[in-house]
């Protein structure tokens, strides 16, 4: 009898910063406050979302720098029990916003292409408010295109969804949690079944090198680039 031998895996970091209650209170102030102010968006199922309704960086805004600052603590944690060595890195917060999920809305899927490093941090997290979906392209298993698919499951030909076999894993969230992923990950989230709403910051990361000398790879420090 023959086994398997499984080489791969997406590691997912998650960690509870512990954030005070009342500073979180504060910051999903400004984040309604923000969303009212701005038209809904047409379509009803999606999420409203800071990045695209011109609240892009919430790192310059003196209210979130608390938070920022536990957040780039996690940062470097995760680097570092990731096998690097973040000191050696610049780390850069590229761009930060909010989203808000009310009742039924959600996140349809995407990615992040334009930079190393994403993080979900859950400022306001109802139960059933819904979790989020990390997903792959092209899984290393798969023989043919869409082959592990909900489609081909509900017709019979995929008989068994594990590791091997499924392109998409649920990972349900709680209030007051990061996650940290490479921003090329596939992800989503699933519809908030709640009638409070889901309150969710996210930021891209930009990885650089401090000191680029012996490395054909990775970016250099942006203080040696020239503009043109």
């Amino acid at each position: 009898m023959g086994k398997f031998i499984d080489l791969f895996s997406l590691s997912v970091y998650r960690e509870s910063l512990g954030i005070d209650p009342e500073l979180r209170k504060s910051l999903s102030s400004i984040i309604l406050d923000n969303e009212a102010r701005t038209p809904a968006a047409a379509d009803q199922e999606s999420a409203w979302l800071g990045d695209t309704a011109g609240h892009e960086f919430l790192f310059q805004e003196d209210a979130f720098e608390p938070l920022f600052d536990v957040i780039g603590v996690s940062v470097r944690r995760y680097l570092n029990e990731l096998g690097l060595d973040a000191d050696r890195l610049q780390l850069y917060f590229q761009r930060s916003w909010a989203t808000v999920s009310r009742a039924g809305q959600r996140i349809f899927e995407h990615a992040h292409v334009q930079s190393h490093l994403s993080f979900a941090y859950y400022l306001q997290k109802p139960a059933d408010g819904g979790g989020i979906y990390f997903s792959v392209a092209e899984h290393p298993n798969e023989l043919a295109p869409e082959l592990f698919t909900s489609t081909k499951e509900g017709l019979g030909i995929l008989t068994a969804t594990n590791d091997r076999t499924i392109n998409r894993k649920y990972v349900e969230t709680v209030e007051d949690e990061i996650l940290i992923f490479p921003s090329k990950t596939l992800h989503s989230t699933a519809p908030n079944m709640t009638d409070q709403p889901r309150i969710s910051i996210s930021a891209d990361i930009v990885l650089a090198l401090k000191d680029s000398r012996g490395h054909e790879t990775l970016m250099p420090a942006i203080e040696h680039w020239r503009p043109f």
